[in-house]
């Protein structure tokens, strides 16, 4: 009967400002109203509002969001009032020990689910070329560029984000204030499938990260180090070059 109706909301996360017990989960509800029920519902709420609001100026999203608001107030302050009522008496056992198990079960219900678990790649490597695991197209066999260092270890993704990369390119500075700093890291990479961004070739990642204050000799150390970082992308940028088939 449901199935056809035209669906609103939710538009908004109704209690959960307990302070003596935090909220722990959040339980959406469907609710299928008539017409009646509904302006029924509305009319209780527009009673709460200011003397200045008049049935004229209200919205559709402020009208959903009353009635929204409405009934999840209905609800959680009749829950409210049998929580009152069950602290103010004693259980007899069995009926305590009920208790207990459906709040186990509520425990069990409503546990924080586990995050997934991404599938781990199994590459077969073959003479120059890779079978790697994908979740749109299966196995697939590409090119594998001898500079690449592989995908063991790479979580499963989709075709497109099929990534080479080669080996690491860093720079680190020794200070007395901040200790080792890695300021600069890069390597050369290549996505032959993307489609947002497409990489017809190879490219030189770089990345530079240095934030902190420096007295006089540990400012040396961290511009040096930076001079270092330029030279070897320098010379990352003339292989780079070369796999392209470009001229330097």
């Amino acid at each position: 009967m449901s199935s056809n109706l035209p669906t609103f909301g939710p538009y908004e996360v109704q209690g959960g400002v307990d302070e003596l017990e935090p909220a722990v989960a959040v339980v959406r509800v469907a609710f299928a109203l008539t017409r009646t029920q509904l302006a029924t519902v509305l009319g209780m709420s527009f009673a709460g509002l200011g003397a200045d609001r008049t049935p004229e100026s209200l919205t559709d999203d402020e009208v959903r969001r009353e009635i929204e608001g409405q009934l999840a107030a209905e609800a959680i302050i009749e829950v409210d009032r049998q929580m009152e009522r069950d602290q103010a008496q004693v259980f007899p056992p069995e009926q305590q020990r009920a208790m207990d198990v459906l709040a186990a079960g509520v425990d069990r219900a409503y546990a924080r689910p586990e995050p997934p678990q991404h599938e781990i790649q199994q590459p077969r490597y073959g003479d120059g070329v890779v079978t790697l695991q994908t979740v749109d197209q299966g196995d697939v066999t590409v090119p594998e560029p001898a500079w690449c260092l592989g995908h063991d270890g790479e979580p499963v993704g989709h075709f497109a984000d099929i990534t080479h990369n080669g080996r690491p390119i860093t720079a680190d500075a020794v200070t007395a204030g901040h200790g080792q700093l890695e300021v600069a890291h890069g390597y050369i990479t290549h996505a032959p499938h993307a489609v947002q961004q497409p990489e017809p070739h190879p490219v030189l990642y770089i990345a530079l990260d240095l934030h902190a204050s420096f007295d006089p000799e540990d400012g040396r150390h961290a511009t040096r180090a930076l001079r270092v970082a330029a030279t070897r992308f320098d010379r990352a940028l003339a292989d780079l070059a070369h796999l392209r088939g470009e001229s330097r």
